[in-house]
């Protein structure tokens, strides 16, 4: 009598999503690799406690907290990445300390490439800290023992605790940027905090730099450098005829030019049409910001 044989329908890594390529296989060798596939996404997906369900989740509650974010960097794809995800992320000591002094989420490099590209994460598993104060540290590439990413979580958190917080506005003035400098972010794509004895006001806004050669460098051209509409969403620019200071986590470039945005919303937009906004022509004034700063 003949061996029953069933059909396996499975993604071909050459094909685009949606087309696939058939397989043919004794029915006994079908269940048991369906069997291992099944067991091996399990394990991969055990991992679920101590983290935020989302990057943003996660980033809203850094802020809000005011607590070091980690971004732990993985695919399914990656062998170490599921070792770390069954021997170290199961294990209830390690659930219990991402969530003590930390708010900590995992991003699938596969499904997020853009969270991926802006920390620069090209090789996982990989962990990247942001303390409260902005500064981001590339902590651990490769795979770490229980222990050790124990240590790591310790030291994160204790850092976290005397890291200094954002920069806070003791007067009138507006500060760009948060007090990030502005040709470091236009020309590295680097979020680099600014001195205080490095700052310089452009059209009512005072703009921090990181050293005195960016300084005279953004004087040679502050238009260049300073973002577009001074800092506010050209889609309520547009819209609603408003100036509404957008965010710094919600900035886009478009032909080397920063873009604020007051929502993600805005942003997704935005990409969509950026002429449309890009061509606005509406006379800003600071006492239009008065009260308000980049946040």
């Amino acid at each position: 009598m003949p061996r029953r044989k069933i059909a396996l329908r499975c993604l071909s890594p050459a094909h685009s999503v949606g087309q696939y390529t058939e397989v043919i296989m004794p029915n006994r060798i079908a269940v048991s690799l369906v069997a291992f596939l099944l067991t091996t996404a399990s394990s991969f997906s055990m991992a679920g406690e101590g983290w935020h369900e989302t990057y943003e989740a996660a980033r809203d509650a850094a802020e809000q907290q005011q607590l070091p974010l980690l971004i732990h960097f993985h695919a399914s794809y990656c062998g170490p990445c599921r070792q770390m995800s069954q021997q170290v992320f199961s294990r209830r000591e390690v659930q219990q300390q991402l969530s003590d002094g930390l708010a900590s989420v995992e991003v699938d490099v596969a499904q997020h490439p853009a969270i991926a590209a802006e920390f620069g994460a090209s090789t996982i598993p990989r962990d990247v800290v942001v303390y409260r104060d902005g500064t981001t540290e590339t902590l651990n590439v490769g795979f770490k023992s229980t222990l050790a990413y124990m240590s790591l979580l310790r030291d994160i958190a204790a850092k976290g605790a005397k890291s200094p917080g954002p920069r806070t506005v003791k007067s009138t003035r507006i500060i760009g940027l948060e007090g990030f400098c502005p040709v470091r972010l236009l020309r590295d794509r680097e979020w680099v905090s600014g001195h205080e004895d490095l700052t310089t006001t452009y059209r009512g806004i005072t703009y921090f730099f990181s050293t005195e050669e960016l300084k005279k460098l953004f004087l040679k051209a502050p238009s260049d450098y300073a973002p577009q509409n001074m800092g506010c969403d050209p889609i309520v620019l547009l819209t609603e005829d408003r100036a509404v200071t957008g965010k710094i986590r919600f900035g886009a470039f478009f032909d080397d030019r920063l873009y604020l945005f007051s929502s993600e919303g805005n942003r997704v937009s935005f990409k969509k049409s950026p002429l449309k906004y890009t061509r606005i022509r509406q006379a800003i004034r600071v006492d239009d910001l008065a009260g308000q700063r980049f946040n």
